[in-house]
């Protein structure tokens, strides 16, 4: 992504300029530099709130897994939260776990469907969720964007996700 000539920044293992646009190559379309974009600013925001994770001692992939458990009403089940984390269920166990030990949420067996597990976040985790989603919102390279900025890559990206695939 960055040249010889450009003013670059690494955070982690991400490469990223500043108020640099950057052009393809010739022979490659505009979808692998966004491709590639979206994939920076990912790890970037995820650089930018390590301390934050360090300090709830979190791995990225239990810090994902908090995020989403507290953004549904109501909480999900596990087999839910499989799909919507596009891992394997007994992933999903194994963060369950690791999240449990911490303090973070509890499982209950679905009054509905006794074989299917809820997970409620606890006080804790609701805490935790809560300082997680503020150091995303307040660090995140697109929390410097106006208002206006981010209601329309909300939008690009939205429409893009409900694309067929």
């Amino acid at each position: 992504m960055c040249g010889t000539s450009v003013d670059c920044t690494t955070v982690g293992d991400c490469k990223y300029s500043r108020g640099v646009t950057f052009t393809p190559a010739a022979d490659e379309p505009l979808i692998y530099e966004l491709v590639d974009l979206s994939l920076a600013l990912a790890d970037r925001t995820q650089a930018l709130v390590q301390d934050v994770m360090s300090e709830l001692n979190l791995t990225p992939a239990l810090a994902n897994a908090l995020w989403h458990v507290g953004a549904c009403a109501p909480e999900p089940p596990m087999s839910e939260l499989a799909a919507r984390l596009r891992r394997d269920p007994s992933t999903i166990t194994f963060l369950a776990d690791r999240l449990q030990e911490r303090g973070f949420l509890v499982r209950d067996v679905d009054p509905q469907n006794r074989r299917t597990k809820i997970l409620h976040l606890t006080d804790a985790g609701a805490m935790a969720r809560r300082a997680l989603v503020e150091a995303m919102a307040t660090r995140s390279p697109i929390a410097h964007l106006s208002d206006n900025d981010q209601r329309h890559l909300h939008d690009l990206l939205a429409r893009a996700m409900a694309a067929p695939r």
